[in-house]
């Protein structure tokens, strides 16, 4: 009797809480702040195994042999071999191909990775129609919950075959929370500031950066199994909160939108500007999986790296894309609301920043010479471009159609899910090799990608509301009117 009433009163308090919250910070800063946590848990999901793995690695080679391959066949010491005499150039040499084969670390975090990728593949089209039905922010705040909870059984399957059942699950539901994120940002999110909540989704990339610093500290500190411990801790106190200050206000007050069940799938399987956001994402998926599982080891097998540099370069860049993507958002909100330009045009114009640039410095790495800390800031401008997507193809699948947004982004996440996975096997196929023009054949074929698609999105794309949303429904273009939010009502 005493448990129940001291539940109670605690309930009562943090239904007090929340309302100071929402009077003192704001109910839309509510929502943007657990959107944020929200999507930093599932990229730390997302990167966990791998930094477990190396964090425990053990080498198949010591260093020694290490430096030996180093000093024998990488092109920093082959092909730029300083001469001898000041009046001789460098001399070309011919470079043969030598591999290092995968380590059992290496293929092991392959099978992990691919097996969430599945998993990211599967989820989004049917997520978007569940979320339809029983409401988006049940949806996404499940999803965060369930993909960091099940981490909790994986000191018990470590590297066992319900080890990557348990990642193909984790990609399940991290692959249904996008959707359910856009249905949020158009139900509750004001039109003017809608880029801008979308580029928060860029918040995963501070969860890859998380857990790969303060991740592998905490595995040499504490052992692996205690990662896992944190990551279902975090994600059970985030839902608590999830569910007591949003979702428990928001699920009863949804505006007809969101109860739209007549999807037109005919008109939307044949519309353009839907399929080229998703090829959009293709490329910028591929030119991210380039950029995330190749440059560090091609800075260390070509040009001899430093391997104690490999968490700097592989997390730190991630927190310059969370920023470009912000910052992309808010530029593109301002420029869509004073009337500079029409929302289709502001949509390509991203579009061509998070793809052409990149394209050029994915090009240009594999041809930047004897000194790898050109490649190594070409690969973190490159990444801090790729932001701009989110600003650009992302908003472009709520832009068409308000009323099925989540349903559109599931097409576009499946398709750059896809498009990921195929990035990964390409890539992977040239990271244990020393020579220098395969690598930049991967990187050749990763600017292509990102070319031909941002040429189809620069062709098809749209940011107008398309005829089979529901006709008359919402003007095609957003007027510069100040309008009451429905969130600030709700939350209140």
């Amino acid at each position: 009797m005493d448990l129940s009433a001291t539940i109670k009163r605690g309930s009562i308090q943090v239904q007090k809480a929340a309302k100071v919250v929402n009077n003192q910070i704001g109910s839309t800063q509510v929502l943007i702040i657990f959107i944020v946590c929200g999507f930093i848990l599932c990229g730390i999901v997302e990167q966990s195994a791998s930094v477990a793995l190396r964090a425990n690695r053990t080498a198949s080679y010591s260093a020694e042999e290490f430096a030996e391959y180093v000093e024998n066949t990488s092109y920093i010491t082959r092909y730029c071999q300083a001469p001898i005499n000041k009046s001789e150039t460098h001399i070309v040499r011919s470079i043969p191909h030598i591999e290092i084969p995968m380590s059992r670390t290496d293929e092991t975090e392959a099978v992990l990775r691919e097996a969430f990728m599945w998993g990211t593949l599967v989820s989004p089209l049917a997520a978007s129609r569940i979320a339809a039905r029983v409401g988006a922010e049940r949806l996404f705040g499940v999803g965060v919950l369930s993909a960091g909870v099940i981490a909790i059984m994986v000191p018990a399957s470590w590297l066992t075959p319900c080890h990557v059942i348990i990642r193909i699950i984790q990609g399940i539901f991290m692959g249904a929370i996008w959707p359910a994120a856009h249905m949020i940002a158009v139900t509750w999110i004001k039109p003017k500031h809608v880029s801008t909540f979308i580029s928060l989704y860029a918040a995963v990339n501070i969860g890859y950066a998380i857990v790969g610093i303060l991740g592998t500290i905490l595995v040499h500190s504490l052992g692996r199994d205690w990662l896992s411990y944190v990551i279902s801790g975090s994600a059970f106190i985030w839902y608590f909160f999830w569910w007591r200050f949003i979702e428990e206000s928001l699920q009863y007050n949804h505006p007809k939108r969101d109860e739209h069940r007549n999807l037109p799938w005919r008109r939307l399987l044949m519309s353009k500007p839907a399929w080229s956001c998703g090829i959009a994402v293709v490329g910028s998926q591929w030119a991210d999986a380039t950029l995330m599982l190749g440059v560090t080891k091609y800075l260390k097998l070509v040009y001899g790296f430093s391997t104690e540099y490999d968490d700097v370069l592989q997390y730190l860049p991630h927190i310059g894309h969370f920023f470009s993507a912000i910052t992309f958002g808010i530029v593109i909100d301002h420029i869509r609301l004073s009337g500079m330009v029409s929302t289709t045009t502001s949509r390509k114009l991203v579009v061509y920043f998070s793809h052409f640039p990149p394209a050029a410095l994915l090009f240009v790495l594999g041809y930047t010479g004897c000194d790898p800390t050109a490649p190594a800031a070409l690969y973190t401008a490159a990444l801090a471009m790729t932001g701009a997507t989110s600003a650009g193809a992302y908003s472009s699948a709520a832009d068409i159609a308000p009323n099925f947004a989540g349903t559109v982004f599931g097409l576009c996440q499946t398709v750059g899910a896809a498009g990921l996975l195929a990035a990964n096997y390409t890539v992977s196929e040239g990271l244990h090799g020393s020579f220098a023009g395969w690598w930049r054949l991967v990187f050749g074929v990763s600017s292509a990608v990102l070319l031909s698609t941002a040429a189809f999105f620069m062709a098809f794309g749209s940011g107008s509301v398309q005829d089979w949303n529901a006709p008359g429904d919402i003007q095609p273009e957003m007027e510069a009117v100040e309008e009451p939010s429905r969130l600030e009502s709700v939350l209140e």
